[in-house]
């Protein structure tokens, strides 16, 4: 019996991580840009509202991005996608204040963002094997994680020596090398054949098993708003820690976890693998807002990042296992729309809440809610799988 794996490690695998990993360093530079808001005069909730605006356009872009992906090929439209991305980083170095011009490249830069990050993703899981998918999208997932810590580290240093400006023209440069990478990108064989059968958004949208994944993924990327969004802040305010430090210990233990125990999932089950990494990332956030000192600070890195490390491609997983493969391009168009939604309502809910509860009780509370939120979960995705195999 022939025991061995297939490979992980292909050409195109490749060279997508690699255009996603410069993606990100260019996309994870903007931790920083809160702190730019914040000088120009902006409180939390404006700050939430102005971060939450690429949000809005890649919600309303998502599902069309999905279903291009399925009709029009994986690499068209992540070349347009990352053309675009790096047009809205260039217009950053033209805002000097806080009017029209930020929020419109706020809106271009979700558009581009959306089409890069789903399109990459989708097109990683084409390349991955079936019996080895979850551990191969952690892998590339991997490839997005490190940037965090990578631009995190990196802004610290720019902002102390230089200014944002010089943070702005570093990601433009990460963000050509990404558009770079992905001219080289060959779309599977099999997509041509799927685009000709897929249902479009109408699939993904109508199979009942994918509701629970819905839910359960929205509430986590609510929840990161938290600390994607306002960590900066956090940090300002109570002098305590730094972006590059936390996202450090944040994505090291993520990508730690990822290369050693990446297979843990396919071997053990997705489901169970699921509950402790999210309320991992519930209680990463209690302990972020209940412990005011720097070992809580750090606690609470090392328990998001592990949540973080694990919950993301388990959840992309699970959406791209239960859609049909002529749809998995729509499936991923809604899932990152869902993404997108959380990213888009967090940033003003979660800064009208510090304004009013202030970090502590916004923490905490987040925390609380992502725990009650995977209960829900269980039920109603154990019960949803069951009904359907009665009917099967």
């Amino acid at each position: 019996m022939n025991r061995t794996q297939p490979p992980l490690l292909t050409r195109d695998f490749v060279l997508a991580a690699l255009a996603h990993l410069s993606f990100g360093l260019a996309l994870f530079l903007f931790l920083h840009f809160p702190g730019f808001l914040k000088e120009q005069g902006a409180g939390e909730a404006q700050i939430g509202r102005i971060m939450a605006l690429n949000a809005l356009s890649a919600m309303v872009c998502g599902p069309l991005i999905g279903r291009l992906l399925d009709v029009c090929g994986r690499r068209h439209v992540i070349l347009w996608g990352a053309a675009l991305y790096t047009l809205s980083v260039s217009l950053y170095l033209t805002i000097d204040g806080i009017g029209p011009r930020v929020y419109a490249i706020r809106l271009l830069d979700g558009v581009g963002s959306i089409a890069v990050y789903a399109g990459l993703f989708t097109f990683a899981s084409d390349h991955v094997a079936e019996s080895r998918r979850t551990e191969g999208l952690a892998l590339f997932g991997a490839s997005g994680l490190l940037p965090m810590a990578l631009s995190g580290l990196l802004g610290d240093a720019v902002l102390e020596t230089t200014g944002y400006r010089a943070l702005f023209a570093i990601a433009l440069v990460f963000a050509v090398i990404a558009l770079a990478l992905c001219l080289s990108l060959r779309d599977a064989a099999e997509v041509k054949a799927d685009s000709e059968a897929s249902s479009g958004l109408r699939g993904p949208l109508q199979q009942a098993e994918l509701y629970p994944m819905w839910f359960v993924s929205f509430c986590f990327f609510f929840s990161t708003v938290a600390v994607f969004t306002f960590l900066k802040t956090f940090t300002m305010q109570t002098a305590m820690g730094s972006v590059g430090s936390f996202f450090t210990v944040y994505a090291g233990v993520a990508i730690g976890l990822r290369l050693l125990f990446g297979w843990l999932p396919d071997r053990v089950g997705q489901r169970r693998v699921l509950g402790p990494s999210l309320l991992a990332y519930a209680t990463g956030l209690a302990v972020l807002g209940g412990y005011g000192s720097m070992t809580g600070f750090l606690l609470a890195a090392l328990l998001c990042g592990a949540g973080h490390g694990f919950a993301f491609p388990v959840l992309f997983s699970l959406v791209i296992e239960r859609a049909k493969r002529a749809d998995r391009g729509s499936a991923m168009g809604i899932y990152t729309t869902v993404d997108w939604i959380g990213h888009l309502t967090g940033p003003p809910l979660i800064g009208l809440a510090i304004e009013g509860l202030g970090y502590p009780g916004t923490l905490l509370g987040l925390g609380a809610a992502l725990s009650g939120a995977l209960i829900v979960f269980y039920i109603w995705d154990t019960r949803t799988l069951r009904l359907l195999a009665q009917q099967a």
